[in-house]
């Protein structure tokens, strides 16, 4: 068996997987894990008998392309949220987006909810239904690992100081899969990984 990665290698090995990626595939991948990812909305919807909450993110430089999901989302009556992080504080604003043209550049040129829009309140998080987590590498364990900057890490501590317990979706391309992510004592694990090749479910919550 082959020696497991450090975080940064991960990082640098799924980066360039990830780019090298062929727009067929993209298109593929993101129609196939859509709606898929639509099928579980729809049970957990008819489940609690009621829209939901629901907490995406904006794709950015190649992440599987979410947005006709969210769309979706909103057209069932859903509130959708959308994290945008302030720069100084480099704090993660939840921000509510009720149609598609509410987005723009943000920090560092990542696709942001645009800084006007609603924000969801501190003491309405335990009503997330669902948060969508990006990141560059997952395992079938629920492993994941994100671009470094922790702003996941904090938003979990967050939710858990609120005794919030979203379920913890992560949508990504086969190619994100790898077989064990290394994974320190403070990092979260995803409770359901879709990819185009199926999905895993690491939690008796869904």
């Amino acid at each position: 068996m082959e020696p497991i990665p450090n975080k940064a290698a991960l990082r640098l090995l799924m980066e360039q997987a990830r780019a090298g990626l062929s727009e067929e595939i993209r298109n593929s991948a993101s129609s196939e894990v859509c709606r898929s990812a639509a099928d579980r909305l729809d049970t957990l919807r008819e489940r609690k008998g009621r829209p939901l909450v629901v907490l995406g993110y904006l794709p950015y430089r190649g992440e599987l392309e979410i947005r006709p999901l969210l769309e979706e989302c909103r057209r069932r009556g859903d509130v959708v949220l959308a994290p945008r992080i302030e720069r100084g504080t480099r704090f993660m604003r939840l921000l509510e987006m009720r149609r598609a043209e509410d987005e723009e550049p943000g920090s560092w040129g990542i696709p942001e909810p645009k800084a006007e829009l609603p924000e969801w309140p501190e003491e309405r998080l335990a009503e997330i239904d669902v948060a969508f987590i990006p990141g560059l590498a997952f395992d079938r364990k629920g492993g994941r690992i994100g671009y470094g900057g922790g702003f996941y890490d904090r938003l979990t501590e967050r939710l858990e100081a609120c005794r919030a317990k979203p379920l913890l979706w992560a949508l990504a391309y086969d190619e994100q899969i790898v077989e064990e992510v290394p994974m320190e004592p403070h990092d979260f694990r995803s409770e359901l990984l879709i990819v185009p090749s199926g999905t895993t479910n690491t939690t008796d919550r869904i």
